[in-house]
């Protein structure tokens, strides 16, 4: 099973998306704090993350440069999700940090299943 890291702080928010992953073969583990991330996300050496942009401990992108600051975990690629359209589209147009994708908050079942199996699918199995 592939294993994927949620970054949220909407507990509910990584109940869903655990659930529909999970029904087509990833295991996810959910992180509800951005503290000490780079080394949790280490140790569970996941294939994937999933970032959330606005957390209320943290910035995202803190968050994002932090784990691509560490050598172990920085080649894993991230999908950013946000509720906040605008700082989707700007991350995409200006290029600041290097995602594999984007999705925008609410998103559907099918464009986040799209999204995680593209992304996986580049990765090799």
């Amino acid at each position: 099973m592939r294993t994927v890291a949620y970054i949220e702080d909407d507990p509910d928010m990584i109940d869903l998306v655990s659930i529909i992953l999970r029904k087509h073969g990833y295991q996810v583990a959910g992180f509800t704090e951005s503290k000490d991330i780079a080394d949790r996300l280490r140790e569970l050496k996941p294939e994937l993350i999933l970032l959330d942009l606005m957390m209320p401990h943290a910035d995202g992108l803190e968050v994002y440069r932090e784990i691509k600051s560490r050598r172990e975990i920085a080649e894993v690629p991230v999908i950013i999700i946000s509720a906040m359209k605008r700082a989707v589209e700007e991350i995409e147009k200006e290029g600041e940090v290097k995602v594999e994708a984007c999705l925008v908050k609410p998103f559907t079942i099918g464009e986040l299943l799209e999204t995680v199996n593209r992304v996986m699918g580049e990765r090799g199995s």
